[in-house]
């Protein structure tokens, strides 16, 4: 049998809340509100044949498809972005950047300049896989109410590996370097993220 993490698990779970409604999902398992409210919260997690169950279910629902960043070399729970809020998050941004460039370009056009239209040509039209895993993971943990440690352009710590690390950044390193030793420790917050979010969406 597929083994279907806690954190697939709830984002499945949330998802059928909101398109379903609780006492759909209080129906289908046989359990009280009470329940189903503690499995969202991550109080209580049931059975793996349950999760399984509304892994399928949400699937069916239309829940979007779990994306998985790999960290140490594997996919891990802690890299796994499967809430469609965090999957949208990302889309938005993709689209805000390809009204910039698109707006920069007719600007270019009107001006007849080579060098505007040079510059607007190579304005990206969206994230990197890295800004968008970096994004969309922090909302994850900060839902799931585990913030994860982050750097001051967005970057988090997921298991030994940095997300969304600026190319510029990029340190081959040498034993016993830390990436964050040159950072002061500060986690993740939903004003950081909103913030971040809103920055690269213009709002």
């Amino acid at each position: 049998m597929t083994r279907t993490s806690s954190n697939i698990f709830r984002a499945r779970l949330e998802f059928l809340v909101e398109e379903q409604g609780i006492e759909q999902q209080m129906r289908q398992y046989g359990v009280t509100r009470r329940t189903v409210q503690r499995w969202l919260r991550g109080d209580t997690t049931p059975s793996q044949a349950r999760r399984e169950s509304v892994r399928r279910r949400g699937l069916t629902a239309g829940a979007p498809q779990a994306q998985q960043v790999r960290t140490r070399g594997r996919f891990t729970q802690e890299g796994t972005i499967a809430r469609g809020g965090s999957l949208n998050a990302v889309a938005s941004i993709n689209r805000r950047m390809r009204r910039v460039r698109q707006a920069e370009m007719r600007r270019a056009r009107r001006t007849g300049s080579e060098r505007q239209m040079r510059a607007a040509r190579m304005l990206p039209t969206r994230l990197t896989q890295d800004e968008a895993a970096a994004i969309a993971i922090r909302r994850e943990r900060l839902v799931a109410g585990e913030p994860g440690r982050v750097g001051p352009s967005g970057e988090i710590q997921v298991g030994g590996d940095i997300v969304g690390e600026p190319p510029a950044q990029e340190y081959e390193g040498e034993d016993g370097y830390d990436y964050w030793d040159d950072y002061p420790e500060q986690y993740d917050e939903w004003d950081a993220w909103r913030a971040d979010y809103a920055a690269r969406t213009g709002t």
